[in-house]
C-alpha cells in the first residue's frame, strides 16, 4: 500500500520532468522577443505570456554566454519604473565597447 508522501513524490517528480519540455520553447521565443528590438522583461511577458521569473533566468544564462547586451538603461514603457535595462539578443544592435582588447 502507498503512503500519501510517496504518490505525492511521485507527481511532483513527473511535474518537474515535464516542465523541461516547455524550456525550450520558451526560450526560443524570448530569444526571438528580444531579437527584434530592445525590450524590457515586462515587455517581453507581456509580449509572450512567459512569466517574468523564467525569462530572468534565460537573461542571467545569455548574459554568462554573451548572447545578450544592455543596449540603454530607461524607462520601462509599461510600469514607467525607471532605471530599467533595455536588452538585446540582435549582435547588430550590441554597444561598442570601450574596453580594450588585452588578447
Amino acid at each position: 500500500m502507498k503512503t500519501i508522501t510517496e504518490t505525492s513524490a511521485k507527481v511532483s517528480l513527473g511535474k518537474r520532468l515535464s516542465q523541461g519540455k516547455q524550456t525550450e520553447p520558451q526560450m526560443k521565443r524570448t530569444n526571438e522577443a528580444f531579437f527584434s528590438s530592445p525590450k524590457t522583461m515586462l515587455q517581453v511577458e507581456a509580449e509572450t505570456g512567459i512569466l517574468r521569473p523564467n525569462i530572468c533566468r534565460y537573461v542571467a544564462k545569455w548574459k554568462k554566454e554573451g548572447i545578450i547586451d544592455i543596449v540603454l538603461i530607461g524607462t520601462c514603457p509599461i510600469s514607467r519604473y525607471r532605471k530599467v535595462q533595455h536588452l538585446t539578443t540582435n549582435p547588430k544592435l550590441f554597444p561598442n565597447s570601450n574596453q580594450l582588447k588585452l588578447f
